[in-house]
């Protein structure tokens, strides 16, 4: 499924539109400090656990055929998997967006680089925001939608005057 950029729908108002963060600095910061600190990580899981996995590998394989399925696990595997994760959230502040409008909330990027998705405003319980995080809760079903988004003080705040404005006041 490709990604469908947004469109208005007849007679929608959009009340809040974030955009992706490009700023180069930002990108390299981000960049780098996930870089930094998948390569802790993996360091300490290497020095840590390489041990004990190469002995309890030896258990059933031979000790060198142990030891070098020990390193393709630490300095192999875990490496591209860490790589992987520092491109795919990458790629989410290239494209990460969210839309709220008078109908629906429109997000794509969030949690994930590759996905995208819709939720209508009668269908959502409560917005609340905690540390660059919108936690959506829907009324069709217990699942808590979370998108991170520098931005999710001010969308909670729209949503919340926007929720205000349609309430009837006694």
């Amino acid at each position: 499924m490709t990604p469908t950029p947004f469109q208005l729908q007849a007679g929608e108002a959009i009340l809040y539109q974030t955009r992706p963060h490009r700023t180069w600095f930002l990108l390299g910061w981000k960049i780098l400090s996930n870089l930094l600190g998948m390569a802790l990580l993996i360091g300490l899981l290497y020095i840590l656990l390489s041990g004990p996995s190469a002995a309890l590998l030896g258990k059933i394989l031979p000790a060198g055929t142990a030891n070098l399925l020990s390193q393709i696990l630490f300095l192999g595997i875990l490496p591209l998997l860490g790589l992987a994760w520092v491109i795919e959230d990458t790629i989410s502040t290239f494209t990460s967006q969210f839309v709220l409008t008078d109908r629906r909330m429109w997000v794509k990027g969030s949690p994930y680089a590759w996905s995208q998705g819709e939720t209508p405003l009668d269908d959502v319980a409560s917005v609340t925001f905690r540390r660059e995080g919108i936690f959506v809760h829907q009324k069709s079903t217990r699942k808590v939608q979370v998108h991170m988004f520098p931005e999710g003080k001010l969308i909670v705040k729209a949503y919340e005057e926007f929720i205000g404005k349609e309430k009837p006041g006694p």
